[in-house]
């Protein structure tokens, strides 16, 4: 194991538990999220908005500088894929988007206790090692 690596986890709700999460509604099963959550000192951000923010920034501060931006912008574009986006979530502990491995096995094993498999579908743990992550389609680089 190389502990050079950070982490992220990620958590995929199902488009109705995504409506209730964002709603003012409360529930057991949400109650229990936002505790392991603040828990933590976590929260949530949707990969669609996370897209929508990337692409802003490159927008403001010069596309150059951001590798992914093309790649970013056409996957928003893609209606398939927005619903995905939508129900797809980071978690940012302490407000860092990659934390230690230590703290990924925490949420995630807290998380694990209340997945239900029909409003919390999964939820995975990634590292930064390049070899372990997607890379832009050859049509993306330059």
């Amino acid at each position: 194991m190389n502990n050079k690596w950070l982490y992220q986890v990620r958590i995929y709700f199902s488009t109705e538990f995504t409506e209730h999460y964002k709603s003012n509604d409360a529930s057991d099963l949400k109650n229990k999220l936002l505790k392991i959550l603040n828990d933590s000192n976590a929260e949530l951000l949707s990969q669609y908005d996370g897209f929508i923010g990337y692409v802003l920034e490159a927008e403001k501060n010069g596309k150059d500088n951001y590798p992914l931006y093309q790649w970013t912008k056409d996957s928003l574009e893609n209606n398939a894929k927005i619903e995905k986006f939508h129900n797809s979530y980071t978690i940012y502990i302490n407000n860092e988007e990659v934390y230690s491995k230590d703290e990924a096995d925490k949420i995630s094993d807290n998380l694990e206790i209340i997945k239900d498999n029909v409003l919390i579908m999964r939820i995975t743990k990634h590292d930064t090692n390049p070899a372990n992550n997607p890379q832009p389609p050859s049509k993306y680089s330059k």
